[in-house]
């Protein structure tokens, strides 16, 4: 027997079936005039958080409209982090190989992008001479930009401590200025981290210790630290805002969510230290893809982030006439003369160019051991009560470990023997 329907849910099934009709004609109606204005249109593919779309979206729309007299159309894909991106461009150039659909790439550090270009994926953005004038070309010797124009830094990224100060002052603690000083056992159960395993940028921080500090002096520091360390958070934005309600009184973290945390906190109560020659710097890059389908509207956008007025937007305060509106989106700038113009109300204290030395890093090495030394953290460290995270004898040579990486630890049965015996101090 076929179900009955009664006549007040057949009647109401037609009566949603006329309003998502309607919805429908709606949309098509109202999308049809963005459709035909192909060059004020703008697709990017971005890792960034909600708050610098929207505050990029905001301010370009204003700026693009002041300098055209028309309207842009913002249309951001978000499919993960960094690496889920790349996977993502790379996947999709297979498949068509002139062009993805996509304008721009923004955000995502410096690697992506130079495995891109290598791949000639990129094409390059002609700027007006005087935005590249007001640009250094590298910093410590790192580039900032590609020399002709396939990526550039939009801004600039470090890793350090997020400090409490109202904490540390009130509970009588001892003043952190580097890597060291977060071992110190005066610290016990008041500093944090996010778990290196599950973040990127804690993973860096840790690869920074081993290579400012060396081999030997590096893990002393990370089992000081792990003693102090009550848990690791499986995200690094949880340490920091840990940090910031007072739980631990200090926390290592990216400087994106240290800045931001000290922005909401208040610089009178949080500041962020990089310690200085035992932190990487890195441009946070944008490109245009090979094929852009809105090639003009995308070089316009690319002037603006790296004008003066879009770069303003990492410096100025949230309500300042130049920065963002709504979100708090601190990060160093690219432009070093910024740094002069907001100093009075920035909360970004560091300048790059000026303040501090970074450390001479060796990525082929850090990358080369990536997981490896994740897992030997996870064994020795991480894992283990903090009691006991001092005392561990780290059962590998840095010698050893990379021979580990290039070889042991391809095999999947070699893998797991390795990291039991680890796990069991041997």
């Amino acid at each position: 027997m076929r179900p009955r329907v009664c006549f007040y849910s057949w009647r109401r099934m037609v009566c949603l079936n006329l309003v998502v009709a309607g919805c429908l004609l709606g949309t098509l109606s109202f999308a049809a005039p963005a459709a035909s204005a192909a060059e004020d249109r703008l697709v990017l593919l971005t890792a960034h958080w909600e708050g610098i779309r929207t505050e990029f979206t905001r301010a370009f729309k204003d700026w693009h409209r002041e300098r055209t007299g028309r309207d842009v159309m913002m249309d951001w894909r978000d499919v993960g982090g960094a690496s889920d991106a790349m996977r993502y461009i790379l996947s999709e150039f297979r498949t068509s190989k002139e062009s993805i659909g996509i304008d721009l790439f923004f955000g995502g550090g410096l690697d992506p992008y130079l495995e891109l270009d290598q791949k000639g994926l990129l094409q390059a953005c002609p700027l007006p001479d005087e935005v590249w004038k007001g640009i250094p070309s590298d910093l410590a010797g790192l580039p900032l930009y590609h020399s002709k124009g396939h990526w550039f830094g939009a801004a600039i990224s470090s890793f350090g401590i997020l400090c409490n100060d109202r904490v540390i002052r009130q509970m009588g603690l001892p003043p952190v200025k580097t890597w060291r000083d977060l071992a110190d056992p005066r610290l016990k159960g008041w500093v944090g981290s996010g778990d290196p395993r599950n973040s990127g940028a804690n993973h860096m921080i840790y690869e920074c210790i081993l290579q400012s500090y060396g081999w030997d002096e590096g893990w002393r520091v990370i089992q000081g630290m792990g003693a102090n360390i009550g848990q690791y958070d499986r995200a690094g934005s949880t340490a920091a805002k840990s940090c910031t309600l007072g739980n631990v009184a200090c926390s290592v973290v990216i400087d994106f969510y240290g800045l931001m945390q000290v922005a909401e906190g208040g610089s009178e109560n949080m500041s962020l230290v990089i310690p200085s020659a035992e932190s990487v710097f890195n441009p946070d890059c944008i490109a245009m893809l090979k094929g852009a389908p809105h090639g003009k509207t995308a070089e316009l956008f690319m002037e603006f982030v790296m004008s003066d007025a879009g770069q303003s937007l990492w410096l100025a305060p949230v309500g300042h006439p130049s920065g963002a509106k709504k979100f708090a989106i601190p990060r160093m700038a690219m432009r070093p003369k910024l740094y002069e113009t907001f100093v009075d109300v920035t909360p970004v204290k560091v300048n790059p160019f000026k303040d501090l030395k970074p450390m001479s890093y060796r990525a082929s090495l850090g990358s080369q051991r990536w997981s490896p030394l994740n897992a030997l953290l996870g064994a020795v460290v991480i894992d283990r009560p903090p009691a006991e995270r001092a005392g561990v004898k780290i059962p590998v040579t840095e010698d050893e470990l990379s021979a580990i990486a290039k070889k042991d630890w391809k095999d999947p049965v070699r893998r797991t023997r390795l990291v039991l015996a680890w796990q069991q101090g041997r």
